[in-house]
């Protein structure tokens, strides 16, 4: 038998130990012992016990394993736990029992009862807490809405789980990235509320959001009221929390922030920011002004990862969200594209004939865009056509629905009209087309009329708009009026409709 290598750790074993995950309760058990053990390992250099590569691994990362010793060489393999005077040698057998095994013969071998203790109340602590985060965790990453998962963030941060907070505040930064805003908040707003939420702590998430859901959001609209600025004062909670790695936990008598102190949070309260790719998004602080119980320092990590997580479902989101617009869209003028357009008209062709409503398709072509493309190229087409669309969406009212369909084509569904009201929207858009130069035909059909089958009103609009190009251009058709509309540009004479 060759003699084992004690000068540092053997390269056989640091390349074993590197191929090994460490699963997370076995990193849970020694973080929650807070016992300094030092570790000794011995092993074969090929086919170790993967426990022992994971203590390994453990203790090469920072944790309370300290490695005092790795050798190969022997022929089984050994594994040895010492804390203080007492030792546990773990062998084959023991090694091959498991993560809870090893927990309990290190509680009976080498801890006295003042140590089982409070790792006993430790891991009580814990225990919900990480039943929680992974409740949370799942709730964030499966949500279709960022509303939601703010909501399940705040609900997260002031769960019942000991942590210490009662109220949440969430502060995001505006469109222009230059101040936090208050967006949402969840927490009592009075002694009273408090009362009453205190009993909501033992239901789960979705039956405690349902009941919170109900309270008037007195404290929540408060916070919107707030924007937060960072003072140049050093000691700025805020500030100092946009510079921290994680969580920051104060204790003052009044906070030096003025948005903070607007709060009135007690004596002890969180700020933690919330960072996407190590850019800050937004800041949490959290409290309870209403109980006695002091937040507990270990709360930090929880309330970090749960940060983590809803920084990353949030960009998740914004990248689903990103990829529907980019598939609702069309590309060049930001409007709806042609498969939208149809989905939502048939949608408001339902809701027209169940309300006893009128809605309108008018279909508008520029008119002569290859002659625009061919003399001055298809840069000033394209910008020719983004400003038509322009013009659609800026004179047409916030709920109809302007789209293009392809080239040179766009459609408008202007919903709850009229013939009348039809007739003064086409006038007043080919009017605003001539006064910027463009000249535009239109096609427009009503629905319902005396057709009932929604398939006609496309149709009707299409050869509607046929028969204002022959026309001449310039003019709109629309079903149902006597003669053509020819547009006249603003301060001209309006032709007859």
């Amino acid at each position: 038998m060759s003699e084992p290598e004690v000068s540092g750790i053997p390269e056989a074993l640091v390349a074993a130990a590197r191929a090994v995950d460490v699963p997370h309760d076995l990193r849970t058990l020694f973080e929650r012992l807070a016992v300094p053990l030092a570790l000794e390992v011995e092993a074969p250099a090929e086919g170790a016990p993967t426990l022992a590569l994971q203590l390994l691994r453990l203790a090469s990362h920072g944790s309370s394993l300290r490695l005092t010793g790795a050798r190969t060489g022997a022929a089984s393999p050994k594994v040895r736990l010492v804390h203080g005077s007492k030792d546990l040698v773990l062998g084959t057998a023991e090694l091959a029992e498991g993560i809870p095994a090893l927990a309990r013969r290190i509680a009976q071998t080498l801890l006295d009862i003042g140590e089982v203790a409070g790792a006993i109340e430790r891991f009580a602590r814990e225990s919900p807490r990480q039943d929680a985060l992974r409740q949370l965790t799942r709730a964030m990453l499966e949500t279709g809405s960022i509303d939601r998962l703010r909501t399940i963030l705040l609900f997260g941060l002031t769960s019942g789980l000991a942590l210490g907070f009662s109220r949440a505040a969430l502060f995001v930064y505006d469109e222009d990235g230059r101040a936090l805003v208050g967006e949402s908040a969840i927490g009592p707003a009075d002694v009273g509320e408090a009362a009453r939420a205190e009993g909501l702590a033992a239901l789960g998430l979705e039956q405690r959001m349902a009941a919170v859901a109900a309270f008037e959001p007195r404290f929540e609209n408060f916070v919107r009221t707030i924007a937060v600025d960072v003072t140049t004062d050093p000691r700025d909670e805020i500030g100092e929390a946009l510079g921290a790695s994680g969580p920051l936990l104060f204790s003052r008598d009044r906070p030096v922030n003025p948005a903070l102190a607007a709060l009135e949070p007690p004596r002890e309260f969180l700020v933690a920011a919330i960072r996407l790719r190590d850019k800050p998004i937004g800041i949490v602080v959290a409290d309870d002004p209403y109980g006695p119980a002091p937040i507990d320092p270990d709360c930090r990590e929880f309330v970090g990862f749960l940060l983590d997580t809803a920084a990353l479902a949030s960009e998740n989101l914004r990248l689903v969200e990103s990829v529907e617009t980019l598939a609702r869209h069309d590309a060049l003028t930001g409007l709806f594209n042609r498969r939208e357009f149809e989905s939502r008209m048939a949608d408001e062709q339902s809701r027209a004939q169940r309300l006893g409503s009128q809605c309108a398709l008018l279909l508008f072509d520029v008119d002569r865009l290859r002659q625009v493309n061919e003399s001055r190229g298809h840069k000033a087409g394209d910008e020719l056509l983004q400003s038509v669309g322009v013009l659609l969406r800026s004179t047409l009212r916030s709920h109809d629905i302007v789209a293009r369909l392809a080239g040179d084509a766009f459609a408008v569904l202007v919903t709850d009209t009229n013939h009348e009201q039809v007739l003064a929207i086409v006038r007043r858009v080919g009017a605003l087309a001539l006064g910027m130069g463009v000249s535009l035909s239109a096609g427009g059909s009503l629905w319902p009329r005396d057709n009932h089958e929604q398939s006609v009103l496309f149709s009707e609009a299409e050869a509607a708009l046929i028969e204002a190009k022959r026309g001449g251009r310039g003019r709109a058709v629309i079903d149902g009026a006597d003669e053509p509309m020819v547009f006249a540009a603003p301060g001209d004479d309006d032709s007859p409709a």
